[in-house]
Parts: C-alpha cells; structure tokens; sequence
C-alpha cells in the first residue's frame, strides 16, 4: 500500500523545524495554556531558556534561520515571509482547539512577528490565539522605520549589551559567538527596517503590551498605543528594567507572574465576551 507523504512532513524530516518544544509543563496552570515566544532580532531559542526553566505551563520557541540546528536555512526575505512559515507550521502542529488555548508572546522583533502570526491564523486558519503579548517594541503607528538601519561597531556592541537583544554575550568571550551574534542581528535590522508594519487590522483576540521602566523606547509608544490593535481585552504595563529585561537571567519567574495577571486579566476576559 502506497503513503503519500505531505510536503510539510517531508521538508520536515530535511529541515529543522521553526517551532519548538522547549518546556513540557505540568498543565497546572489555571488555565492551561502553552505558550508560544518569538525572541527579538538577533536572538535565538537559548533566550528563552530561563522563561522556560522557570515554567509550569507548556513552552514552545521559535527559532529563526540561520541559528542554531537551522545554520544552513536560508534568511527569509522579509518578516511577513518568517510570518508565513511559522504559521503554516503552526496550523500544521496544532488543531483549531489548541491555538485557541496558544498564548503567543513576541519580544521587540518577535513582537511584529506575534502580530503577523495572529493575523495570519485568523485569515488561513479562521482561529486566533489565546492571546498576544507584545513585549518592548513601539505600535506600528509610532514606529520610526530604520531605526537600526545603520550600526557601526560600537553602536553594535551597545545594542547587543545594552539593549539586551544578545544577553550574556556583553564580555565578548569568544569572538567567534560575538561575531556570530553581529552577524545575525545585522541580518535582522536589515528585516526590520525594511518592514513596513502590518496590516492596518484589529486583532480578534486579547492584547498585552509591556515595556520596561528603563527601556529607550517610549513607555506610552510602547504600552497604550497598541490598545487600538484589538477589539477585545487589553492590559498595558511597565515592567522592572529596561529593554527585553523581562528575557534577562533570573527574570523567569518575574516574567511568569506577568503571564498569570495577563491570563487572569485580558486572556480569561476574552472568552467571556466570545
């Protein structure tokens, strides 16, 4: 008897998948959600191993092209193109029910990502996640475009440090990883300052936007301003820190008690008006 296999599964078995699983749980959460988090430029599934160390519910990364086992995947050429394989992956992955228990959290350039996924999944799929978290990144109507266009090395290294976009890399141990980390958050800017936001529709789910105390982006851009890309509940808060601090070591449990007020504030809202 002949199989015929999808292409999905077999590019599968030939290229490392986007997602994946980097904490099991213990499905003790009140509400059982796993979540889905999309590092910032330049980041890779190991930022997010203190949020998934630190986790009771289940924890799934992305991790982008040219990183890690994907060393040898191409670069996509755009986000909305990184957008559109991690959805088809998603809804490859996960059933209409389990998107809908999928809270989808995105740092900085992960969080344009968050967006782009939830619109996707609505559009493809006729499903929205849980609910969005946006985390450290300006609203798309407050966006100044090419921001990070232009980097020279000293720029470079105080982005990496300083703005958190690379932790644990500010000591420059091996000039291989910190070369490494250059080369991939350059690639990244490249993406985003050729990113022209997405598209101008409300999302069809719950919406948090956090951005730290000590964080250069702008506090209201950041928080509030995001309240008119939803049409259901929405939280807007600072957090301790500055840029991506909620990423940094030892900020996993901090990072969770945030989720939990999200899932009992916005998320549990939300599917009481659905």
């Amino acid at each position: 008897m002949l199989v015929r296999l999808s292409d999905q599964f077999i590019e599968g078995l030939i290229m490392p998948s986007v997602i994946r699983l980097l904490s099991p749980g213990d499905h003790s959460g009140e509400g059982g959600y796993r979540y889905l988090c999309l590092p910032p430029a330049g980041g890779t599934v190991g930022m997010l191993r203190d949020i998934a160390g630190a986790a009771s519910a289940e924890v799934w990364g992305a991790e982008y092209p040219g990183r890690g086992d994907r060393w040898e995947v191409p670069s996509p050429a755009s986000l909305e193109e990184l957008a559109e394989q991690l959805t088809g992956e998603l809804l490859a992955r996960l059933d209409p029910a389990q998107v809908r228990r999928t809270v989808v959290a995105g740092f900085s350039m992960g969080a344009f990502l968050a967006v782009e996924l939830a619109q996707r999944l609505d559009t493809r799929g006729r499903v929205v996640p849980a609910a969005v978290v946006v985390v450290g990144t300006p609203a798309p109507q407050r966006r100044v475009r090419g921001r990070y266009a232009r980097l020279g090395e000293e720029t470079m290294a105080e982005v990496l440090c300083g703005e958190g976009f690379v932790p644990g890399l500010g000591n420059r141990a091996s000039f291989e990883v910190w070369a490494h980390a250059e080369d991939l958050l350059r690639r990244d800017v490249a993406l985003i300052a050729a990113y022209r936001g997405p598209a101008a529709t409300a999302l069809r789910c719950p919406l948090a936007a956090l951005c730290g105390e000590a964080d250069p982006v702008d506090a209201e851009d950041a928080t509030e301003a995001w309240r008119t890309w939803t049409t259901g509940p929405f939280l807007a808060a600072t957090v301790p820190g500055g840029h991506l601090g909620l990423l940094a070591p030892g900020r996993g449990e901090q990072f969770w008690a945030w989720m939990r007020r999200i899932e009992r504030d916005v998320v549990a809202a939300g599917v009481c008006d659905a």
